[in-house]
C-alpha cells in the first residue's frame, strides 16, 4: 500500500497569466505557497485484476475503459497501473475550494501509483504529467501553475515562458519574515462552492481582449516578490488588493454580490488586502491582516469558519511505502 501527500496551495498574485492565450506571446509569471492543508491518496494493489474506486462514489470494474472517474483513468493510464489496483482519496478541504485541489489531487495520484509500480519521479515530472492530463488531455481551461505549485512545495514564483517550459524559482526569505508573512494571513470560507472550469472558460475567451490587465497581473507578481525580498510585508498586503481589482475586470464571472459584501467588509476591518483564492465565484477568501486588526476582521466576519493554515515547505511526497505483496 502507498500513501501520497500533496499540498494545496494559495495563490497571490499573476492568475490568469499561466493561460496559453497569455503566456504563449507575452511569457507569465504567479506568486504562490503550498499550505499545509493536503490531498491524500491511497493505493494498494489487489491479488485480482480488478480496479475498485473510492472516493465521493464507489466504482468496481475489471476494465479501464469502464472506469467513471476520469482523472483517476488518465493518471492510471499515464502510469500504466490499469488494472488489480484500489484507490482512496481523503482531503482537509472541500471539494471546490479554489486551493489547487484538483491539481494536488492529479499530481498525488500520480505519485502513488508510480511508486506503487517502483518508479520515482520528479516534481518536475509529476508536474509535467498532471499538465499534461488536466490540459492536453482532459481539455480542462486552465494553467499549469497548480500543477508546479503543488508538485514542488514552498513559496514561489512560478514563470511560464514562450517555448512552454516552467521555471520554479524559490523564494529565498529568512523564517521570521516568512512566518510573519503566515501570521498575517487569515483564510475563511465562503461555503460558496462552484466549478472552476465554468468559471475559468470566460476568463480564458477574455484573454486576449484582457492583455493589458493580464500585464498588471504579472507586474504584481514581480512587485510582490520584491516586496518580500524587501521585507515589506504592508507593501505584499496592498499589492495583493491591487491584484484583486484587476482579476475582478478579468470576467463577470470573478466575483459576486456575496464575495464583495465580505471583502468590502474585511477592508473596512482593516484588512490591508485580499483576494478569492482560485478561479473566482466562491471558495475561499484570503486576507492580509496586520496583528492588531486581526481581532476586529475575526468578528466582521464572524458568519464565515475561519481556516488555520500555514507554511508547507514540501511538495507531494510518499508518506507510507508498503510496497507491492
Amino acid at each position: 500500500m502507498i500513501i501520497s501527500k500533496t499540498p494545496l496551495r494559495i495563490s497571490f498574485c499573476g492568475g490568469g497569466t499561466d493561460l496559453k492565450e497569455y503566456w504563449e506571446d507575452h511569457e507569465g509569471a504567479v506568486i504562490s505557497s503550498a499550505i499545509n492543508r493536503n490531498i491524500f491518496v491511497i493505493v494498494k494493489d489487489r491479488i485480482d485484476s480488478e480496479i475498485w474506486l473510492k472516493y465521493s462514489e464507489n466504482e468496481i470494474t475489471k476494465k479501464l475503459d469502464d472506469v467513471k472517474h476520469t482523472r483517476w483513468k488518465e493518471c492510471m493510464k499515464m502510469t500504466g497501473v490499469i488494472k488489480g489496483v484500489e484507490l482512496a482519496c481523503l482531503s482537509d478541504i472541500p471539494k471546490g475550494s479554489g486551493l489547487g485541489g484538483s491539481s494536488a489531487f492529479t499530481v498525488g495520484s500520480l505519485n502513488a501509483l508510480h511508486t506503487l509500480d517502483g518508479r520515482h519521479k520528479s516534481a518536475k515530472e509529476l508536474a509535467e504529467e498532471a499538465t499534461k492530463i488536466e490540459i492536453d488531455i482532459l481539455k480542462e481551461p486552465i494553467g499549469p501553475q497548480d500543477q508546479y505549485a503543488t508538485a514542488y512545495g514552498g513559496l514561489n514564483l512560478i514563470e511560464f515562458k514562450k517555448d512552454g517550459n516552467v521555471l520554479v524559482n524559490p523564494i529565498i526569505i529568512s523564517n521570521t519574515l516568512r512566518n510573519n508573512l503566515f501570521s498575517n494571513l487569515l483564510l475563511f470560507n465562503t461555503g460558496i462552492t462552484r466549478d472552476a472550469s465554468f468559471v475559468l472558460s470566460e476568463q480564458k475567451k477574455e484573454t486576449k481582449s484582457k492583455t493589458e490587465i493580464l500585464h498588471k497581473m504579472k507586474e504584481s507578481a514581480y512587485s510582490s516578490r520584491d516586496a518580500l525580498y524587501s521585507s515589506d510585508l504592508r507593501k505584499f498586503g496592498e499589492l495583493l488588493h491591487q491584484n484583486w481589482e484587476y482579476k475582478k475586470n478579468m470576467a463577470s464571472n470573478i466575483s459576486n454580490n456575496s464575495i464583495d459584501e465580505y471583502y468590502n467588509i474585511a477592508r473596512k476591518a482593516g484588512a490591508i488586502g485580499g483576494k478569492i483564492c482560485g478561479a473566482g465565484a466562491g471558495g475561499f477568501l484570503l486576507f492580509y491582516v496586520e496583528p492588531e486588526k486581526q481581532d476586529k476582521v475575526r468578528l466582521a466576519l464572524k458568519s464565515l469558519k475561519e481556516v488555520p493554515m500555514n507554511f508547507e515547505s514540501s511538495g507531494s511526497k510518499i508518506i507510507y511505502f508498503g510496497g507491492k505483496e
